[in-house]
């Protein structure tokens, strides 16, 4: 299957996007992982280099508007998963990944500024109406399943809970799991990543396989 991971601007998408990769490597499914890095900035790629963070797993450039004809989701337990270029800046390349997503994840702060990003931009297309319009384009007719994944999030703080319910009344699904904010995560970019299934991002996964968004095996499944 293929994850694209996306955001308007940047919200914490490609520290993310790192940390989930290494969570499902790491996972008792045993998930292969094959990286491709749709953004421009090539950061998710230069990363995964041997000299940075020497990941365990291949990450391609890939910052195209043919992305949907260059990539091939993958099938079994392999995923894709796709740090795509921000929808505000970088269009065409977001409607490319669009077209093959089999998972949308929605990368968000809990703040006004990212609310307002996604759902009332002052001079960009809402990421629902982006959204919508893959669906013509792609093989199912409809638009591709997303989950908002809240970040840098604060323990006990009202503004997680605020905006969880906020993202549910625009239509969106929201992930249990948040991702707290964190100087180990903030500073990882550039370094390998270690014990990610011990961390949220570990939480997270279970509660993808729980939701039957990954796929899993026949023991797992028949939990």
């Amino acid at each position: 299957m293929l994850i694209a991971n996306m955001s308007p601007r940047t919200m914490a998408k490609t520290t993310d996007t790192g940390w989930l990769s290494h969570a499902l490597v790491e996972d008792e499914e045993a998930y292969e992982v094959e990286g491709y890095d749709a953004d421009h900035s090539k950061q998710f790629w230069s990363w995964s280099q041997p000299h940075k963070g020497n990941f365990a797993f291949p990450v391609h450039l890939m910052a195209s508007a043919q992305f949907h004809k260059e990539v091939v989701p993958p099938t079994g337990k392999t995923i894709a998963m796709v740090d795509c270029g921000h929808s505000e800046n970088h269009p065409h390349i977001a409607d490319s990944v669009l077209r093959i997503a089999d998972l949308v994840i929605l990368h968000m702060s809990p703040t006004a500024g990212d609310w307002e990003r996604i759902v009332e931009p002052e001079d960009a297309t809402p990421f629902k109406d982006i959204l919508a319009r893959s669906a013509p384009l792609r093989a199912t007719g409809r638009k591709p399943e997303t989950w908002v994944l809240l970040n840098r999030t604060v323990a006990n703080a009202g503004s997680t809970g605020y905006y969880r319910e906020e993202m549910a009344k625009e239509g969106y699904n929201v992930f249990t799991t948040v991702i707290p904010r964190s100087e180990r995560l903030a500073d990882s970019i550039g370094a390998p990543v270690e014990g990610a299934a011990k961390t949220a991002f570990g939480s997270l996964v279970t509660e993808m396989k729980k939701r039957g968004l990954l796929p899993v095996g026949e023991q797992e499944a028949g939990r």
